[in-house]
């Protein structure tokens, strides 16, 4: 979220072969703003531990939401066909 470009963000776990789960993230940018995945990666890189920097960063317009206007962490990676 410190990113000057980012709107939005939330992570959630994605399957791993080795590890089991991994980091994955879904990021909203702020209108007109533009960032890469990379870009994101190194910028995070920089404040935290390697294993906490999200291997996926996927870029979309709306973060999914429940009924209750909640993000939606769980299964996340499953609807959006990363698992």
């Amino acid at each position: 979220m410190d990113h000057p470009a980012v709107a939005q963000v939330v992570t959630f776990a994605i399957p791993h072969e080795k590890l089991g789960e991994d980091v994955g993230a879904v990021v909203v940018l702020r209108e007109g703003s533009q960032a890469t995945e990379r870009e994101l990666r190194d910028f995070v890189g920089k404040r935290l531990a390697d294993y906490k920097v999200p291997r996926k960063i996927l870029f979309m317009d709306e973060i999914p939401k429940g009924a209750t206007g909640k993000l939606q962490r769980i299964g996340l990676a499953q609807k959006l066909g990363l698992a």
